[in-house]
């Protein structure tokens, strides 16, 4: 993911530029917040299955969280799990329960629950993560339409949101995901009115030719921005 400071915006003018600047550091504290509280839900939903350091690593690992943000995302779950992290400290320096050695049956039995408990363990993993990968992702489209907007009088909102992509270096995948549902919310918001279309259309009549429907312009989509 691209640091707010490398915009390739020369196209724009200089005031756009710079509010491009502003826009896109809102945007990277956005991601960094929205980060930090997941980084924390995910710990506490896997409490009971993993240790905090343990699902914190985890968490990294399950959502790819950009290496230029790592720091300030676990220092800031950290903070959030304050709580937790007094609790695993304290169950640290309780005395443990004396060894029992396992008969071979017992041993056995023991490695079945084990390996159940780690299929469930992952299981919980991928559904904690899909719930911080949504959230991580309304972040995305929220951005994305903001700078639709700033960009309304410059380009067409799908240029506007595929240069919101491009900046954050988003993956394949993720590209695909927050450009078309940015996209899907523009349509529905309709900031430009569409209602007014229905007035430049004629009406239909017997033999009359053919209607034009002419759009605004500013509500043509440069499809070519999608490649």
């Amino acid at each position: 993911m691209a640091t707010p400071g490398l915009i390739a915006s020369r196209r724009f003018s200089p005031q756009t530029r710079l509010r491009l600047q502003v826009l896109f550091a809102r945007a990277w504290e956005s991601l960094a917040d929205t980060y930090k509280t997941q980084a924390a839900d995910f710990v506490r939903r896997l409490r009971t299955r993993l240790p905090l350091e343990e699902a914190l690593d985890r968490y990294f690992r399950e959502l790819g969280v950009p290496a230029s943000m790592v720091d300030s995302v676990r220092a800031g779950a950290l903070v959030a799990l304050a709580p937790m992290v007094e609790d695993a400290v304290e169950s640290e320096e309780s005395p443990a329960g004396g060894w029992n050695p396992l008969r071979p049956d017992h041993m056995l039995d023991a490695l079945k629950r084990r390996a159940q408990h780690v299929d469930e363990t992952n299981l919980e993993c991928r559904l904690a993560a899909s719930i911080s990968g949504e959230a991580i992702a309304a972040t995305h489209v929220g951005m994305a339409l903001e700078t639709a907007e700033l960009l309304a009088d410059e380009c067409t909102p799908d240029e506007a949101i595929m240069h919101y992509v491009r900046t954050f270096d988003l993956s394949s995948i993720d590209a695909q995901l927050i450009f078309r549902r940015a996209l899907a919310r523009w349509a529905e918001r309709d900031p430009h009115g569409l209602d007014h279309v229905g007035t430049e259309i004629p009406a239909l009549a017997v033999c009359a030719t053919a209607p034009r429907f002419e759009l605004p312009g500013r509500l043509r989509l440069g499809l070519r921005a999608i490649g």
